[in-house]
């Protein structure tokens, strides 16, 4: 996948289509404004957006537009981690790939151990 950027309020977006599978403007509406006030419009353009990035399909069913994930979670979160493991490499060389498993500390066993699979498979 190419390298995507997602703002924090794409991002919540994302996530609640990759779970619901199938949404419309005013369902996420009505997800998003338990927690702040939102407006229709803003998460309409946002949803364009996602459309205009690839990420997601929209169908117009009467008269409202449906969306549907046109992407994984796991491949966008891949170019994601991709990007920024890549800028902190490269701006701080491979002492920040150390910080970053020094930092996992609280991970299960389960995912260490697919950690330690995936590290030794290249």
């Amino acid at each position: 996948m190419k390298n995507v950027s997602l703002g924090p309020l794409e991002q919540e977006v994302m996530k609640y289509v990759w779970q619901k599978k199938t949404c419309t403007a005013r369902d996420i509406v009505k997800c998003l404004s338990q927690d702040r006030k939102i407006s229709y419009n803003t998460i309409q353009t946002i949803m364009t957006r996602l459309v205009d990035k690839g990420l997601l399909n929209r169908k117009l069913k009467g008269k409202t537009h449906v969306y549907k994930p046109r992407v994984k979670q796991n491949s966008v979160l891949s170019s994601l981690m991709n990007q920024v493991m890549g800028n902190f490499t490269n701006q701080f060389g491979e002492e920040a790939l150390i910080a970053f498993v020094d930092g996992l500390d609280d991970i299960s066993e389960e995912t260490r151990q697919q950690l330690i699979k995936k590290l030794q498979k290249k």
